[in-house]
């Protein structure tokens, strides 16, 4: 897997080595990210995931930025547990088709669903809402303001008392010193839910950083 620099190599291969074996579906998709060198969390922050949907007990969960669905399927497999579903949005077709092929061979394709379009789009219209949304989409905004615009979308989506966590939070350290817009987006963003008076916030330095945040009211 891909190392950011935020924690020492070591200390990443032990916590691998503690991960319980994905095999069947996951395993597949881990080796097409590798074959296709398309970026996923890769299974710390997918059990990171997991972890956080059973032990909060969300239901409804969204995933913005589903690529090929791998951090969709950790979701997944957590909300089916709890009697629960997960909506995923992607706007690129090729992409969005390997998901919904990957979840129809999980048999997840009644948990899991796919949207397809645009995020800031597809979120302003829906009336619904989430316990738990997960962005992995920050590092694709050309435009640093885009990424107060997708906060104040899940802030209108995220139920009271939810949670809300985004990947890349560090950005290999980019962070400290931002050199284009996306980097500068995922600073101010980091900016704005620390400083945000209805959330409560900390970033994990697990593997590129994931910022977690807690809906309070």
């Amino acid at each position: 897997m891909k190392q950011f620099g935020i924690t020492r190599p070591e200390f990443e291969e032990y916590m691998m080595g503690l991960l319980p074996p994905r095999e069947g579906v996951l395993a597949d998709m881990e080796a097409h990210a590798a074959r296709e060198g398309l970026p996923i969390i890769g299974p710390m922050v997918g059990n990171f995931l997991y972890t956080l949907v059973l032990g909060t007990r969300a239901r409804d969960v969204l995933d913005v930025g589903t690529a090929i669905g791998y951090s969709a399927m950790w979701l997944g497999l957590a909300a089916l547990r709890n009697e629960g579903r997960v909506v995923t949005i992607e706007k690129d077709p090729g992409r969005a088709a390997w998901a919904e092929a990957y979840f129809r061979q999980a048999d997840m394709a009644g948990t899991v669903a796919v949207r397809r379009g645009d995020a800031l789009v597809l979120m302003n219209g829906m009336e619904e809402s989430f316990d738990l949304i997960f962005l992995d989409i920050l590092t694709q905004f050309d435009s640093s303001d885009t990424s107060l615009k997708m906060l104040d979308l899940c802030m209108r989506r995220l139920r009271p008392g939810g949670l809300l966590l985004s990947d890349n939070a560090l950005r290999s350290g980019r962070v400290l010193d931002p050199d284009d817009p996306s980097t500068e987006g995922i600073a101010r963003f980091n900016r704005a839910i620390s400083a945000h008076p209805r959330l409560t916030t900390t970033i994990v330095p697990l593997r590129d950083g994931v910022s977690l945040s807690v809906k309070t009211g």
